[in-house]
């Protein structure tokens, strides 16, 4: 069949204009990418920003316990005030980054950012609080609150580690669960070896109280992410314990 001159110019405008459209979508793929991968270093590095302030603040705590003995009673306190509001506030500052599991199951009666079950890296923070609120009371066992301290800052790090690790997740939000599949004892359990020895050295802290009602013990594994399924209150607080 004979094709005119108007005809062929046709058929290769339409042509041009799907190459175009071609290019055009590809562009439009990386540029997509280009932002999520840009939003997703922004907020990592938000993250390991908090991450580095919440460690900093938990070495200056495990540090005052073994010091104790060097401060004057007044001036003691005034840094364990300090350090627990400290850790209170990055505590909910945390919140922005690792929201509440199971929010849409438990705890559907309290403020929007406290339903469901706080994830381990904020328990790190809460007990830490908890224990320096211990301290105002409890005369002894400095090498014993700095040693809890010290393991509340290493389960903090290495959950901030799993969030921040881009070989083990693409998403914030499934981030914890994928990062921890490796993890020979889940973050959950070391969470509650945590609270265990805050039990055990100061029984009835309510906020250790209300995590043991929604613990149950599990292993690390590939194959699911680690839950506490029953129903705990995040309200309750030992001094100023968020």
């Amino acid at each position: 069949m004979d094709w005119d001159i108007s005809t062929v110019v046709a058929v290769a405008s339409a042509g041009l204009a799907v190459i175009s459209a071609l290019v055009s979508w590809r562009n439009a793929a990386r540029l997509a990418t280009l932002q999520y991968d840009a939003l997703k270093a922004g907020l990592d590095a938000d993250v390991v920003s908090w991450s580095s302030e919440a460690l900093d603040v938990l070495s200056r705590a495990s540090g005052l316990a073994r010091s104790r003995s060097i401060y004057d009673p007044a001036s003691f306190e005034i840094k364990l005030t300090e350090v627990s509001c400290q850790l209170s506030a990055l505590a909910d500052r945390g919140r922005l980054f690792f929201p509440n599991e199971e929010h849409d199951k438990i705890g559907t009666d309290r403020e929007q950012a406290f339903k469901g079950i706080r994830p381990p890296i904020l328990d790190a923070l809460v007990f830490a609080c908890c224990q320096i609120e211990q301290m105002r009371t409890d005369g002894g066992g400095d090498l014993i609150a700095s040693e809890f301290l010290t393991n509340c800052r290493r389960l903090l790090v290495s959950e901030a580690q799993n969030a921040v690790n881009p070989r083990r997740r693409k998403e914030m939000l499934a981030l914890l669960a994928v990062g921890r599949k490796d993890d020979e004892v889940s973050a959950f359990d070391a969470a509650h070896d945590l609270a265990a020895s805050l039990d055990k050295r100061f029984p009835g802290l309510p906020a250790v109280v209300a995590f043991f009602k929604t613990y149950k013990p599990q292993r690390a594994t590939a194959s699911a992410p680690h839950r506490r399924y029953l129903k705990r209150s995040e309200l309750g607080s030992c001094g100023r314990c968020p």
